[in-house]
Order: structure tokens, then sequence, then C-alpha cells
């Protein structure tokens, strides 16, 4: 698991690979404010029920699930569940293949 100051920390390393001098490098805190952004920005889509397409990465659907009845074994009685929207993300072919080729 990676948590956010890491990623923010990893992502950083990356883009000042080669840069020479203060001026030429971001900072952290830009770092920061960028991924911060990205991430409220697919939030908000998510909580406006939009779909998210990130090319060579996956996609984020909203999906409505159907209100269905349960049973509480504990009760002994029947449980209505509501519908409700839920996120599903669809992995990229690329991704899926690079992932499968590591496991062997």
């Amino acid at each position: 698991m990676i948590f956010k100051p890491e990623l923010i920390d990893r992502v950083w390393k990356k883009v000042n690979v080669g840069k020479q001098g203060y001026k030429e490098r971001l900072k952290k805190e830009d770092i920061e404010i960028i991924i911060n952004t990205f991430l409220k920005e697919m939030s908000q889509c998510m909580i406006d029920a939009e779909d998210i397409n990130i090319r060579g990465f996956g996609k984020f659907v909203s999906n409505i699930r159907k209100g269905r009845i349960g049973y509480d074994q504990y009760r002994k009685k029947k449980m209505y569940f509501p519908g409700r929207r839920v996120i599903k993300y669809y992995i990229a072919k690329d991704v899926d293949q690079i992932i499968k080729t590591e496991k062997k």
C-alpha cells in the first residue's frame, strides 16, 4: 500500500530526473497541488455520476445497483436493501498484461 506523501515523493523524483539547479526543478508543494487537484476532480466526477476514462490506465464507471431483498439470519427476518450507486473500475489491457507478466 502506498500513501499520498510517498506518491508525491515518487512523482517528484521522476519529474526532476536530470534537472540541475533550483529554478529547473519542481517543488514538492507543486506536485502535491497537482495530485490533490486531480483527485478532487475525479471525486467530483464520481459524485456527478460521470464516467472517467484514462487511456492506458483504465476507466471508472458509475452504475446503479438494484434494490434487493435479503435475509437476516440472526433476527429471522427479511430485509430490504435499497438500490444505490456504485463505482466500478475496469483496468486497461496494457496495464493488465503488465501485471499478469510480472506475476510469472
